[in-house]
C-alpha cells in the first residue's frame, strides 16, 4: 500500500493516516522510513500504542540508542516514560530547551519515536525546526564559514551534578546527573545526513557549548546567531497533541523543544531513540 504523506507546513512535516504502525508490511516500513527521512517530522494519530507495541516497532528501525541519565521501564529499558504530573505546575519541563536529542554522544541517535498517552487539555506542544531549512536559509558566504567548522557537544548543563536540583520537581520521572555529563564530543558544524546525502546544521543551543578552536567571544556570537536563525518561525512545525499521536523525527536533522505551558494538566508520553552514526561531512 503506497504511503501517502500529507504535508504540514510549506517547509517540512507531514502526517501520514490509514496506516497501523503495528502491524506494518517490510515494504510499507521502508517507504515509511524514506518519508521520515524527506519529511524529517512524521504524525500518525490514532495509533495508541502499548509499550511493546512501540518497542516492537521502533527496533525495526534500527537497533535502541543508549539511554544515559534518565531511568526507562523496567520492563522496556528501552523506553522513557516522559511525565509531568497536574501538581507540578512550576517544574522544571523535561526537553525544555530546544536541543535533538543526545546530541553529545558520539554516535547520537536518528530517529526518535514519542506517542502520547496522557494529554493537557491546552499546553504541552512540542515545536519542530527543520535544520535542513535553516541551512538552505543561510547566504553562501555564511554557509562557506560554517562548512569548515566542528562544534563542541556536551550535556554539562543539563545532566551534570550542578543541574540535579533541576531535574527533582518531576516526581514521575528519575533523572541521575553525574560527572559522564561533563565529557565532550566533537561533530562537523554542517554534516551530510546519512541517508538523504543532504547538507544540514547540526546544532542546539542545549547541548552546543563551543566551537572548536575559535575564540570564546567569537563563539559565544556565532552560537546566538545560529540559535536565533535555527529557530525562527518560518523554520518551525508546531504539533499540538492527541492522546494516541505518534510522532517521529528525524535528529539528523531537526532539532525540538516541549513548551512548559500546561499548569494543572498532567503530560505523559512515552519516548524511544534508534540508535545513528557519527556525523560526517
Amino acid at each position: 500500500m503506497p504511503i501517502k504523506a500529507q504535508p504540514l507546513t510549506g517547509v517540512f512535516a507531514a502526517e501520514v493516516s490509514g496506516i497501523d504502525l503495528a502491524s506494518l508490511s517490510d515494504p510499507d516500513l521502508a517507504e515509511l522510513r524514506a518519508v521520515i527521512c524527506e519529511h524529517e517530522v512524521l504524525v500518525v494519530r490514532g495509533q495508541s500504542l502499548e509499550p511493546a507495541q512501540q518497542s516492537a516497532f521502533s527496533r525495526r528501525l534500527g537497533p535502541f540508542g543508549e539511554v544515559p541519565f534518565i531511568a526507562t521501564m523496567e520492563e522496556f529499558p528501552e523506553v522513557i516514560r516522559v511525565v509531568k504530573e497536574a501538581d507540578e505546575g512550576s517544574a522544571f519541563n523535561f526537553g525544555g530547551a530546544w536541543h535533538s536529542d543526545f546530541s553529545f554522544q558520539a554516535e547520537p541517535p536518528s530517529f526518535t519515536i514519542l506517542s502520547a498517552v496522557d494529554v493537557p487539555t491546552w499546553g504541552g506542544d512540542t515545536c519542530f525546526a527543520s535544520m535542513t531549512a535553516a541551512w538552505n536559509g543561510l547566504h553562501a558566504p555564511m554557509q562557506d564559514r560554517l562548512r569548515e567548522l566542528n562544534a563542541v557537544h556536551s550535556a554539562r548543563d543539563a545532566y551534570s551534578p550542578k543541574m540535579q536540583a533541576l531535574h527533582t520537581g518531576m516526581s514521575g520521572m528519575n533523572i541521575v546527573c553525574d560527572e559522564s555529563a561533563n565529557e565532550s564530543q566533537v561533530h562537523p558544524l554542517v554534516p551530510r545526513h546519512a541517508e538523504t546525502r543532504r547538507e544540514v546544521l547540526y546544532f542546539n543551543r542545549a547541548y552546543v557549548r563551543d566551537i572548536e578552536h575559535m575564540p570564546h567571544d567569537e563563539a559565544q556570537s556565532l552560537m546566538s546567531f545560529l540559535h536565533l536563525h535555527t529557530t525562527d518561525v518560518k523554520f518551525m512545525y508546531r504539533h499540538r497533541w492527541q492522546a494516541g499521536d505518534v510522532v517521529i523525527w528525524d535528529n539528523r536533522s531537526t532539532q525540538h523543544v516541549a513548551l512548559n505551558d500546561y499548569a494543572g494538566f498532567r503530560r505523559e508520553l512515552r519516548r524511544t531513540t534508534i540508535a545513528g552514526g557519527s556525523p560526517q561531512r
